[in-house]
């Protein structure tokens, strides 16, 4: 059976077309995956710059409600984790909001830390692993103050 040209030309170029398309969707794959992992990734992301902007704490002395603030225009923060393992002192890292470095999705302004009778002291993660003093407990009084 003899085929007509117009048919070749079809039967030749349909592979280049399903190249095309694949190698077009293997893009688009990579950079969704590429944006889904930046915008999940910045939320495992450590702030350093996170200040103490007002505190209070419990009649009972078992909690410490504190505010903070960054003082940049760009983040959030979503929440802390005690790198003291909850003991005396409290080592707090701070962590970036999810959804890029200045999405406010899940941020947060206001924490809770549990207190034990003994504890003295809670520190803000700082640059290069270190930490900074924010509060501490006078020992003659009790009462907690800014350090000085």
């Amino acid at each position: 059976m003899i085929s007509h040209p117009a048919d070749r030309k079809k039967h030749k170029e349909t592979p280049v077309k399903k190249i095309v398309v694949i190698i077009a969707l293997a893009a688009a794959a990579v950079l969704l995956l590429s944006t889904v992992s930046y915008l999940i990734g910045t939320g495992f992301h450590e702030r350093e710059d996170v200040a103490l902007v007002n505190y209070s704490v419990s009649e009972d002395g078992t909690k410490l409600t504190f505010t903070v603030a960054v003082p940049t225009s760009m983040g959030y923060v979503r929440g802390f984790r005690d790198a003291g393992g909850g003991v005396k002192p409290h080592y707090l890292t701070f962590y970036s909001t999810f959804g890029g470095m200045n999405s406010s999705f899940g941020a947060k302004h206001e924490f809770e830390l549990e207190l034990e009778k003994d504890d003295t002291e809670p520190y803000f993660n700082r640059p290069n692993g270190g930490y900074a003093l924010v509060l501490q407990k006078n020992a003659e009084t009790g009462a907690w103050e800014w350090p000085k």
